[in-house]
């Protein structure tokens, strides 16, 4: 079989797509020529432009695109231009359109408008040919070139031109006043010689305040007219502002004709004065850090509501509380000139006094004035005082459960109890678990400043259930401001707040095993005391006092009021998902047989008194050196100083009797089983029971465990049946992912036995 040598025609004006083809197809036809596998007769079709030693053939020429030129008239005048059209054609007539084709005149007679176009859908290309200058006479080439596949196709054409001989007679106004009043309208005629009557002119007309913007005609800028009249209709836009007349100038197309008009234009007149906008509406005090200035904006209009350029506009606050400037003066009235819109703007910038701010302006010399909207200064660091941290749910079901989630949510204000500014960031730490570690403030749809952060259950898990979560962010210590400058002066009292901590134990006693929280590189080496001399700290009375709520680390005060990390923190319950039902402290007076095994637990507050603050007594470290709260040491120090440790009775054991009444009531804790806490169970764990045959069993109190830190109570109705002398009721705990607890109690319908004694 022949090998290919080349394909006939191309590199001889043959598009590479075509000598693909071409290439292809006789590469199909050899190989059926050649035939595959055995006999068969050897007719086939014939290879085109074979090369080699093989046969000859015969060669298909190559057409190239063809383009041909079309003019609506061969003669152009300035008043009559002709439409000029470039027809691109394939070598079997189909348009090629997107194709740019360019346009030129050999002898440089013409112009074209545009001097070159795109082909259309049809292939075609438009452009309009006009005489070069008015006075062009003679006759010219027409060149139409475009590049198809790297080649260049062309067409060409012939021209003559006839001179214009139009000319304007006059243009005139119909404005009988000896100004045109401001935003006024007038029509302007453009009369033509009487050549031009039954002969297309195109007319143009302009002038100094249609091309600054401040004018418009109608039609915008020509019109095509056969008449020998063409009119445009003028409107003013406050043009007199800025010149006192305005010269109009009509032009024929292709002519050197012109004719100009001059008209006084009326000054507008001030109406009112508009405040237009404050782009911010809060900005925070001198030296916050946070925005410190505000542009406020106002608009001199006329009766039409156009801006008044260029006129002077007296600008004063209307308090100066602090060192507010204007525009960098203090305690002053500025003046400013409108601009070419009639605004002026003017830079407010905070002083040392929150206080909402309003600016008034006044056109000079007269009674024209406004005032702007309110603009307020607010002090912007979040304060001590006013920085709130709750959860959503106090006691999760995180004991035994990963991925438990939680909230903590963020209410943050600066010392005069206004929101913070958004993106304010506020920081997180846990003692356990996964807390999102920086989420940033944000106004709600009540303008509230608020940031919440997600927590799920993860290990570590403190051996009694309770996780300290602390919120903290850059903010400032609160102090008293006695005599209402708004700064802090030396001797007013304020909250020396120190280096925070996370407080594993909550118990607002710091240890070097606590988490610690530097501000800066450098510490205060002062005493933080709760001063009973000071409003802000009195142990007793005072509600900013030191606590586990505001940790705080010894001895790292600096005794001067300034920036520090507010912070607030709480502690959550991880409780299991296995209950204990337990008596309380003791087991009921009318139980009598087997007395329940105490367990020694740490209360927190569930029999109604408060933790003690027992510092660092009755805690241990184990052998990994991790703090414990499980155990008393015996320490000697002073009773009170113990934590609360309690010893409750769990229910299941003996015997309630009714004493002979047809029913009694069951009232008990519901708690889960850690083994060093009394802790509740998870919020939301449902209380349930049932009864032996006949019994009636009702849950009077106490179905649902809220979010609490301390187990709480439930009660259960028990009534005997007449023939029952005694049963069980089966009480059941059953946690929000449906772990379920159930425990039997015995009752009877008797008497309480005198023996054995009631339990202890």
């Amino acid at each position: 079989m022949k090998r290919i040598e080349r394909v006939a025609g191309a590199g001889n004006g043959m598009t590479r797509g075509a000598a693909r083809l071409m290439l292809t197809a006789t590469m199909v036809a050899v190989l059926a020529a050649c035939g595959g596998g055995g006999g068969g007769s050897d007719a086939g079709t014939p290879v085109v432009g074979g090369g080699g030693t093989g046969g000859g053939g015969t060669t298909t020429p190559v057409t190239k695109p063809t383009m041909t030129l079309a003019l609506s008239s061969s003669t152009v005048t300035a008043n009559a231009p002709a439409t000029v059209t470039a027809s691109l054609r394939t070598a079997t007539g189909a348009p090629i359109p997107g194709t740019v084709v360019t346009f030129t005149t050999a002898g440089n007679l013409g112009k074209f408008e545009p001097a070159s176009a795109l082909t259309n859908d049809s292939g075609d290309a438009i452009v309009t040919l006009s005489p070069a200058s008015a006075t062009s006479t003679g006759a010219d080439t027409i060149t139409a070139t475009a590049s198809v596949n790297n080649a260049n196709v062309t067409a060409t054409g012939g021209f003559q031109l006839a001179a214009t001989n139009v000319t304007i007679t006059s243009l005139t106004s119909d404005l009988t006043l000896p100004a045109l009043p401001p935003n006024g309208e007038t029509t302007l005629t453009v009369a033509l010689s009487s050549s031009a009557i039954g002969t297309p002119v195109n007319v143009s007309l302009t002038s100094a305040c249609v091309i600054a913007g401040r004018g418009t005609l109608t039609p915008a800028s020509s019109v095509t007219t056969s008449t020998g009249v063409a009119t445009f209709r003028f409107r003013d836009n406050s043009c007199g502002s800025f010149q006192n007349t305005d010269t109009y100038q009509a032009s024929i197309a292709g002519s050197a004709a012109t004719q100009s008009l001059s008209l006084n234009l009326g000054k507008p007149s001030a109406q009112s004065i508009q405040a237009t906008s404050n782009a911010t509406q809060t900005i925070y005090l001198k030296g916050s850090g946070y925005t410190e200035f505000a542009n406020v904006s106002f608009r001199l209009v006329d009766a039409s509501g156009n801006g008044v350029p260029n006129q002077p506009i007296d600008l004063t606050a209307n308090i100066w509380s602090g060192g507010l400037t204007l525009d960098g003066a203090t305690q002053t009235t500025i003046t400013k000139n409108t601009d070419n819109n009639g605004d002026v703007v003017v830079r407010v910038n905070s002083g040392t006094v929150p206080t909402p701010v309003r600016v008034s302006a006044t056109l000079k010399g007269t009674s024209i004035s406004t005032v702007s909207s309110a603009l307020s200064i607010a002090v912007g660091l979040p304060s001590q005082l006013n920085f709130s941290l709750a959860q959503g749910t106090i006691n999760i079901e995180g004991g035994s459960r990963d991925g438990t989630a939680n909230t903590y949510s963020i209410i943050a204000s600066d010392r005069l109890g206004n929101p913070v500014p958004d993106g304010t960031a506020i920081n997180f730490v846990s003692e356990a678990g996964q807390v999102v570690n920086t989420v940033f403030t944000a106004k709600d749809s009540n303008g509230i400043s608020r940031a919440t952060s997600n927590f799920v259950s993860s290990e570590p898990r403190p051996a009694d259930g309770r996780v300290t979560v602390l919120a903290y962010a850059l903010g400032e210590e609160s102090f008293v401001d006695q005599n209402g400058n708004n700064v802090y002066d030396a001797g007013e009292q304020f909250q020396n707040l120190g280096s925070v901590f996370l407080d594993r134990l909550y118990n607002n006693h710091y240890s070097n095993t606590d988490q610690f929280i530097k501000q800066n590189d450098s510490t205060g080496t002062s005493v933080c005391t709760n001063d009973p001399n000071n409003v802000l700290t009195q142990p007793a009375t005072s509600l900013f006092k030191f606590t586990a709520y505001t940790p705080y680390v010894p001895n790292t005060c600096d005794a001067a009021q300034g920036k520090a990390y507010v912070r607030r923190a709480v502690e959550t319950v991880f409780s299991s998902s296995t209950a204990a039902i337990v008596w309380g402290l003791k087991a009921p007076e009318n139980l009598r047989g087997v007395c329940p095994d105490k367990r020694e637990l740490i209360d927190f507050g569930a029999f109604g008194e408060e933790p003690k603050d027992s510092g660092l007594y009755g805690y241990y470290r184990d052998a990994n050196n991790v703090v414990q709260r499980s155990t008393w040491l015996g320490y000697s120090q002073d009773e009170a100083a113990r934590p609360n440790l309690r010893q409750v009775a769990p229910v299941g054991t003996g015997v309630v009797y009714s004493g002979g009444s047809s029913s009694l009531s069951l009232l008990f804790f519901v708690s889960d089983n850690n083994p060093v806490a009394f802790n509740p169970m998870p919020a939301g764990s449902k209380v349930t029971a049932t009864g032996s045959d006949g019994l009636t069993v009702t849950v009077q109190a106490g179905a649902t465990t809220p979010s609490t830190s301390y187990p709480t109570g439930a009660s259960i109705d028990v009534k005997f049946a007449d023939t029952t002398a005694s049963g069980t009721v089966y009480i059941t705990v059953t946690s929000p992912s449906g772990s379920a607890v159930t425990v039997a109690q015995n009752v009877a319908k008797a008497a309480v036995p005198a023996t054995p004694a009631a339990c202890d």
